[in-house]
């Protein structure tokens, strides 16, 4: 019978070999950094077309509508639409890597637009679903006080509905915000073997 190594043995062994550290061309940094880019472009657009939606929506609603209840959830959606539209272009929108960077300011460069976009998706309540919160809630619970006893239920589903739908959006941006913090996380690793 061969004799084995324990797992304490295993483990100092493996930490004590060398490693060498991570390189990166200037050229796979940009192409890194535009693909990023790329998919704030992709991830911004729709955001646009769908706050001009709400706007549209709600303002045609708002104009139709002659209970003071609903136009005032109308005009609170349509002004939090629009907030979500400034703020994402003011904090969210691409900014492209300026041409003559070395590799180490490209690194910090990218790093910073990391944690620019990680920074927006983990307040995603405070800019982008909270802003829209008090208009909603105006109109489910005049839905639910003004609904017939024998509809009301609707009104009901709908506001859990509405929390639901909230609630993964939030998640599923918390989740993106951790994903961009591993890379920020490995950015900085390379800028300190660099």
């Amino acid at each position: 019978m061969e004799p084995t190594m324990r797992d304490d043995e295993l483990i100092h062994l493996w930490k004590k070999q060398e490693h060498e550290p991570m390189q990166f061309s200037i050229e796979e940094l940009r192409r890194d950094s535009a693909a990023f880019q790329q998919r704030i472009g992709r991830r911004n657009r729709p955001e646009y077309v769908g706050v001009a939606l709400v706007v549209i929506a709600f303002s045609w609603m708002f104009l139709r509508s002659h209970d003071a209840t609903p136009r005032t959830g109308f005009a609170l959606i349509i002004a939090g639409a629009l907030y979500v539209a400034f703020t994402l272009w003011k904090k969210g929108s691409v900014q492209p890597l300026p041409g003559a960077l070395g590799q180490a300011d490209c690194i910090s460069f990218h790093r910073r637009e990391l944690e620019r976009q990680r920074d927006l998706l983990m307040g995603i309540w405070k800019w982008y679903l909270g802003p829209l919160i008090p208009g909603m809630a105006i109109l489910v619970i005049g839905g639910i006080a003004n609904a017939p006893a024998n509809t009301r239920w609707f009104s009901e589903i709908y506001a859990v509905f509405c929390v639901a739908i909230f609630a993964g959006i939030g998640r599923l941006n918390q989740k993106a915000a951790k994903k961009l913090d591993g890379q920020i996380q490995e950015l900085r690793a390379l800028r300190k073997d660099s």
